[in-house]
């Protein structure tokens, strides 16, 4: 085989294995019929450890939120409401989802003069 030739030989087996492994790449949150997908750290871009949460298990569906190992939101879904039961699915495995399960909420009882200023606002 040439070298062109051989390199797409070479695709086709690593999208083979792909779909071969992909229920492991998809892992459904207990009790429901959502799955999600853990993505790595990644220190060239700055990116905690995370899942993706999609609507269908294996990946299907639309991807209904993303979260960080923080508890706070990724790709934009910062102060989405998550249910209860993938919150505290995800609090088992390591993820700091607040109580509120509220993706990156506000939580008073963590703030600190030097970092924060709280204003309360009051209706006349």
């Amino acid at each position: 085989m040439t070298g062109f030739k051989q390199y797409l030989a070479e695709i086709e087996v690593i999208k083979g294995l792909t779909s071969l492994y992909e229920h492991e790449t998809y892992k459904r949150i207990p009790g429901t019929s959502n799955s999600y997908r853990q993505d790595p750290a990644n220190t060239n871009t700055q990116t905690q450890r995370h899942a993706h949460v999609y609507a269908k298990l294996k990946g299907g569906g639309k991807e209904l939120y993303s979260v960080n190992l923080s508890g706070s939101g990724h790709d934009g879904s910062s102060g989405i409401p998550i249910p209860t039961t993938h919150a505290d699915y995800f609090r088992s495995i390591g993820y700091a989802i607040g109580p509120d399960n509220i993706l990156e909420s506000l939580n008073p009882e963590q703030l600190t003069q030097q970092g924060h200023e709280l204003i309360l606002l009051e209706d006349a």
